[in-house]
């Protein structure tokens, strides 16, 4: 699932606020936090640029920051039991610890 809601919420906005900041709908935020729409390429930038995250963390997956790597966790995976990067073996994800 994507970043989009926990990233909102940390920076204490509401979907209005976000979308206002982002000139989208609030209806349109709230699918693409329920993952019921996903964001065209263009949004995913600017949402991303908003909050100052890459867009692969935004879409959710875990990004190493060393190798600048990344790869969504299995479904049924504790992303907190990762321990490492599965390409460089680095231990740190952006965001993550």
């Amino acid at each position: 699932m994507n970043r989009i809601k926990e990233l909102r919420q940390k920076n204490n906005l509401t979907l209005r606020g976000l979308g206002q900041k982002v000139d989208l709908s609030k209806g349109a935020i709230s699918r693409y936090e329920n993952g019921v729409r996903k964001p065209k390429p263009g949004t995913w930038q600017a949402l991303a640029d908003f909050f100052n995250v890459s867009v692969p963390y935004l879409k959710g997956y875990m990004v190493c920051t060393r190798c600048k790597g990344y790869f969504i966790p299995e479904d049924d995976a504790v992303r907190e039991n990762i321990e490492c990067c599965p390409y460089c073996m680095n231990p740190y994800f952006e965001g993550d610890k």
